[in-house]
């Protein structure tokens, strides 16, 4: 073999190892999903249990009280994911007793609790991005008049 034959080969294999190398430290996945890891109410009215108080309840996140039920009461449910950049941002929102509130799902991301009477009800909301991440509140709905 030519010393030049043998010189172009070796030129080759060091300059495709340089661009193997090089473009392997730059490479980025795209159509990466980035799952939600955490669900947060942020409703008006909503309070956070604390882990320490007597109304804390394992499992639960927090509740949202309504202490003047009236017919036809409707509570905003609104809820933040993060990380921020989640690819799926969409959540499920369902009622665990549905002879008190039915939940109806807006476009906006948020949800209306209706209620059929007052009551304690259990509000489930759950990522729908195939993770396990989900949240429980309490909407607790009662006319003062009741414990007069």
């Amino acid at each position: 073999m030519k010393k030049s034959v043998v010189f172009a080969i070796a030129i080759i294999y060091l300059m495709a190892i340089i661009v193997v190398g090089f473009l392997g430290q730059a490479l980025k996945v795209y159509n990466e999903n980035i799952y939600v890891e955490q669900i947060e109410c942020i409703s008006e009215d909503y309070k956070p249990y604390k882990k320490t108080s007597k109304e804390f309840k394992e499992g639960y996140s927090g509740f949202i009280l309504v202490d003047e039920y009236e017919e036809g009461l409707k509570v905003l449910i609104k809820c933040r994911v993060l990380p921020a950049n989640a690819t799926y941002k969409e959540l499920d929102y369902f009622s665990t007793d549905t002879s008190i509130c039915t939940i109806e799902k807006q476009t906006d991301g948020t949800a209306i609790a209706h209620f059929k009477k007052a009551g304690a009800a259990t509000v489930v909301i759950k990522a729908t991005d195939n993770g396990a991440v989900s949240i429980k509140i309490n909407i607790l709905a009662y006319d003062n008049s009741d414990f007069a």
